[in-house]
Parts: structure tokens; C-alpha cells; sequence
């Protein structure tokens, strides 16, 4: 039976001639494979938004790609990443002067927008932009624009794999200002670079991976070299591993001739979180009044209350404009608006309670801040200097001024109106601060914006108070103490 099917099938075979058998075989063909057809027939139409955009921005003459392309795949959307830097370099020759003006003017400007958007697509398009454009004034700026966000930490490192002198620069001090630990080994490699800002990025990015290896490498080789940047950049990655036994190091750097040693020992000292450096930079002020700017800077490394109220001290005692300035807009910055309490007299004590004879919580010298959370509604008086004052208790919260107090302990207590003078720091919108000018008005307003976190925000709000040359002339109000002051 087989064998008469197979005689019969080869028997019929002549009846068909070949050009019917491959009619016949495509069209089985098209019939089996009809679903898939369908779901391929028009890919584009399924495209991602993202590739969409990213394609537009990407257009500006990219490796010489047209802007009518089409994108039939994401690969084919998107120019391809050249491998290394003489590709780049043979693209970028083939550019004729005008046209590269225009892509770079068009680049950088792109390369803005990007920036202030700072979404994940944005940054995606900007390591395009580094890896792929072919000028590199773009691609060092792309760099850039990826150290200020913080993001693209790959491509910033396959830049400095492929990319030549300018980029490299720019990718290092990226991946220096994002400071992870995956850019440990680049780092290292920086060190032994030959060229200097390099060496520096390498050097400060150490610190930051907070490794034992990059620590090594900053004493032994950064701390012992001739070079004054490098000493200064490895003082400045000390710091960020924030060790009490690094404090007298940067105490001793600061009695160095260099400047920029110096300026480097400051900075270090503002960025190590040990609680005793914002009081010794406070005291290194008063004797140093030359390196103010330098303080400044370093104090702002650190948004706490300490620093607030010392950066507050400096401003008030400060005679530079332009210094007053920085610590105007710094404070702003931290949104460290309020009430706060400049003592004016010699000492002043606070006490637990809103009383002259109550119990001792510190004792305060004058220039010192506190920040001011309320004060009484009712009025006391005392005696001071021998005349009867009559004011009302501020609840301050200061920071102990010993070297060896605890860390980050903050302390409070009652202080008599008269001993002090009070600053009301404002959103500028409202009113511009003037050092000069004390307001000496509470502000209901200025307590819902503060600093510090909502627990230690008293929701009582201040009664109002003015300051009048005569106050013999206010009649007595509710209770009234006339015990002795002990601060005269």
C-alpha cells in the first residue's frame, strides 16, 4: 500500500510545473505565517516616547545622521556610541567650521534644558550626549551637567576609559563631586595622572569613597607631596572620614605659611562631623579675622543648629558687607528663619524657669546666639544694675560654648528680656535682612519657618514685644519678681 501511494505521487509529480510549486509554497507560507504578519506589519507605531524625544534632542548633526531617519528599531533611532576617541576625533575633522559652531551652540543649549529638567530621560539623553556627540566642548559639558546631578556615574567613567584630555578632565571632577565608591579604582588611577587637576579630583574623590585604601593613599602619598594642591586636596578628603585623631592634623596644617594649605585644613575641619569643630572654627575666627571667607564657607558645609547660630555670630560681628552677604544667603538657603537671641551683656544666665532665682542651665557670654522659641505672656521684673527692669522670660535653645560638650546636645532655658537683643530672620520675600538693623518684634509669622524639625517647634504662639527706652513708665502687670539679677 506505501509502496503504491509513493509510484502514485512521483507519477503526478510531472503535472506541476516548478514555477506552480513555488506559487503554491508561498502561499502556504503566507497563510501559516498571517498572525505575525499583523503584529509586525508596523513597528514604529509601538515606538517608546522617551526614544521618541531623546531621537529629537539627539538630531543635532550626531555623527553626521539625518534628521529624516527613520526608526524602525531603538537601535536605529539613536546614533551609535563611537569606541573610542580617534573615532571621535576622524568625525570631528570632517566638520567644516560653520557647521561646528552650530552644533555646539545647539549642543550646549540642549544640553541646559536637560539639566533643569533632571528626569531620568534627561539624564539618559545627557550621557548620549557624552558619549556620542562629536565635539568635545559638548561632551565636556555633558560631563559637567552630570556631576551637578549626581547621576550617569557609568558613562562618566567609560569617558575617561575612551575619551581624550578636555572630556577627561570634566568626567573626573563629575565622578569626584558624586563621590561613590564604584569610582575607587579610577581614582587611583588618577593620582598617578600627569595632569594636575586630575590628580586633584582623584585625590578629594579618595575621601569621599571613605575607603581604607583611598585613607592610605592620602597620608602616604597626599599629606608627603611637594605639590601645595595635592597636599591641600588630601586634607580636604581627610575630612570627610570625619576621625577625632584627624583634628589635631588639620590643627597643625593651619599654622602652615600656604594659603591654599591653610584654606584647605578649614575646609576639612567644616566638613568632619566631629561636634568640636564648629566652636574651635568660632574661636579660630576671633584670632584669625583674615580667613573669614574661608570659615564661612567651611561652617556651611554643615546644616545643623550649631553651625546656624555660629554663622549668625559671625554675621553680626563682621564688618565685611560682602561677607554679611554670604551667610544672609546661606542662612536662606537652610531656611533658617526665626527669632533669634543676641546677648548683649556681659553674661547672662539661663535659668530652668522663668524666674531670677531659679536654677542654673548655663551661663552665656556676650556676642552669643540662641535661637528664641517663645516667651512669656506675662511681665517680671528684677533687679539689675540697680534699677528694677521689667521685661519678659524668651525659652532659648543654645549650644553649650565648651569644646568637650556632648554631641550635638542642645540645651534650653529661660532668659530675662533685657539681657539680650533680639534678630527676626524673614523669608527675603517679605523683608531683606539688614545685620545692622536688629528687629526687635516677635513675629507670629517667622515660627513656621524654622530649621529644626517639627518636635522641637512650640506651637504657643509669642506675644509681641517692643523695646521702649523707658520702662519705669510700664505699669506693673500680673505677677511681679523683684528679686535681685546676679548678672550685673
Amino acid at each position: 500500500m506505501r509502496f503504491f501511494l509513493i509510484t502514485k505521487f512521483i507519477l503526478l509529480l510531472p503535472l506541476f510545473s516548478n514555477e506552480d510549486l513555488i506559487t503554491k509554497s508561498v502561499f502556504h507560507s503566507k497563510n501559516s505565517n498571517k498572525n505575525s504578519v499583523l503584529v509586525t506589519k508596523n513597528p514604529t507605531e509601538e515606538t517608546d516616547y522617551e526614544d521618541e524625544s531623546e531621537e529629537e534632542e539627539l538630531s543635532a548633526g550626531h555623527l553626521g545622521e539625518e534628521k529624516g531617519r527613520s526608526k524602525g528599531t531603538k537601535s536605529s533611532s539613536r546614533p551609535g556610541i563611537p569606541s573610542s576617541n580617534s573615532d571621535l576625533k576622524k568625525i570631528e575633522s570632517e566638520i567644516s567650521p560653520e557647521k561646528r559652531k552650530e552644533m555646539t551652540i545647539e549642543g550646549l543649549k540642549n544640553l541646559e534644558i536637560l539639566e533643569e529638567k533632571a528626569t531620568p530621560s534627561a539624564v539618559r539623553q545627557i550621557s548620549r550626549y557624552l558619549l556620542s556627540h562629536p565635539i568635545p566642548e559638548v561632551r565636556a559639558r555633558a560631563a559637567k551637567s552630570l556631576g551637578k546631578l549626581g547621576r550617569g556615574l557609568r558613562s562618566l567613567h567609560k569617558a575617561i576609559d575612551t575619551d581624550g584630555y578636555q572630556v577627561r578632565q570634566e568626567a573626573y571632577q563629575a565622578i569626584e563631586k558624586i563621590g561613590h565608591r564604584q569610582s575607587l579604582k579610577y581614582f587611583i588611577n588618577g593620582t598617578k595622572s600627569t595632569d594636575v587637576d586630575i590628580r586633584i579630583a582623584s585625590y578629594k574623590g579618595l575621601g569621599k569613597t571613605r575607603s581604607s585604601i583611598g585613607r592610605e593613599i592620602l597620608i602616604k602619598q597626599g599629606l608627603t607631596s611637594p605639590d601645595h594642591s595635592i597636599v591641600a586636596a588630601s586634607l580636604i578628603g581627610l575630612g570627610y572620614f570625619s576621625r577625632k585623631e584627624d583634628i589635631e592634623l588639620f590643627k597643625k596644617y593651619l599654622d602652615s605659611e600656604v594659603t591654599e594649605i591653610k584654606s584647605a585644613a578649614i575646609l576639612a575641619l567644616g566638613i568632619s562631623k566631629v561636634s568640636s569643630t564648629t566652636n574651635f572654627l568660632l574661636r579660630y575666627y576671633e584670632t584669625s579675622p583674615n580667613m573669614e571667607p574661608d570659615i564661612i564657607h567651611a561652617l556651611s558645609q554643615k546644616k545643623n543648629l550649631a553651625t546656624t547660630l555660629a554663622l549668625i555670630k559671625i554675621m553680626n560681628l563682621s564688618k565685611n558687607e560682602n561677607y554679611q552677604g554670604m551667610i544672609q544667603k546661606e542662612l536662606y538657603l537652610r531656611r533658617a528663619f526665626g527669632n533669634y537671641a543676641i546677648v548683649k551683656t556681659n553674661t547672662a544666665t539661663i535659668r530652668k524657669f522663668h524666674k531670677a532665682s531659679a536654677e542654673k542651665v548655663a551661663i552665656l557670654k556676650k556676642g552669643d546666639i540662641a535661637k528664641i522659641r517663645k516667651a512669656t505672656e506675662k511681665l517680671y521684673k528684677a533687679k539689675m544694675y540697680q534699677e528694677i527692669m521689667e521685661d519678659r522670660y524668651y525659652l532659648i535653645q543654645f549650644i553649650p560654648p565648651s569644646e568637650n560638650s556632648v554631641k550635638n546636645q542642645i540645651l534650653k532655658g529661660w532668659v530675662f528680656g533685657p539681657k539680650i537683643e533680639i534678630l527676626n530672620l524673614v523669608p527675603p520675600a517679605k523683608q531683606k535682612l539688614s545685620p545692622q538693623k536688629k528687629v526687635t518684634t516677635l513675629s507670629d509669622e517667622s515660627e513656621n519657618y524654622d530649621e529644626d524639625s517639627e518636635e522641637e517647634i512650640d506651637n504657643t504662639p509669642p506675644a509681641k514685644k517692643e523695646i521702649i527706652p523707658n520702662k519705669k513708665e510700664i505699669p506693673p502687670q500680673d505677677s511681679e519678681f523683684y528679686d535681685e539679677d546676679e548678672d550685673e
